[in-house]
């Protein structure tokens, strides 16, 4: 503001358009828009020119109470103008749900009917199994104690729960009525691979 202008004289001077007002006031916009880095030229001069309105009808409605001065009030509301272009952006940005890539249950249902599908299966077959082997399994695969934890619980050394964690697992694989591999199925097979 010029020396011994008021507000009010400032106000008078920028509505009706003298020169050096509008562009200390244009100055001030300018700058606080460049501040938020918006990026290509003609959008902050697009947002330059849409705050100097702001400002412009502000100023006309009566609206400016001179608590500060008009250079801050202009930087005030080239701010404002520059955070709700910025909000609106966010807002614009459209996405495709299907898109994102996700590891909920939900974004993939075929794989979420497989895996309820199996685990029904193995439920059934854990089932078949005698209470001493689904006990034994549920230990050492539910609670994850190791083999020297549950041969304490149970009264037995560690390589008889590993004999009979074996056994378990192939009661499971024969309620299941899958084999083990002959060995030279086996070797033929790592032949081809």
């Amino acid at each position: 503001m010029p020396f011994g202008d008021s507000f009010e004289e400032e106000v008078a001077k920028f509505l009706l358009g003298d020169p050096p007002t509008v562009a200390r006031i244009s100055e001030s916009v300018d700058l606080a828009v460049r501040s938020f880095r918006i990026g290509d030229a003609a959008s902050n001069k697009d947002l330059t020119q849409e705050a100097l309105t702001r400002v412009f009808v502000s100023l006309s409605a009566g609206q400016f109470r001179g608590e500060s001065s008009l250079r801050t009030y202009a930087g005030r509301v080239a701010r404002y103008t520059c955070l709700e272009h910025l909000r609106h952006r966010r807002l614009e940005v459209g996405l495709d749900a299907e898109s994102l890539p996700s590891k909920d249950r939900w974004s993939e249902p075929e794989q979420t009917l497989l895996g309820t599908e199996e685990h029904l299966r193995n439920l059934e077959i854990l089932s078949r199994l005698p209470y001493a082997c689904r006990e034994l399994l549920r230990l050492v695969f539910v609670e994850k104690l190791s083999y020297r934890e549950v041969g304490l619980r149970l009264g037995i050394s560690e390589n008889a729960i590993k004999t009979r964690v074996h056994r378990c697992r192939a009661a499971c694989r024969q309620v299941a009525g899958l084999r083990k591999r002959a060995p030279e199925q086996q070797a033929h097979r790592k032949a081809r691979s």
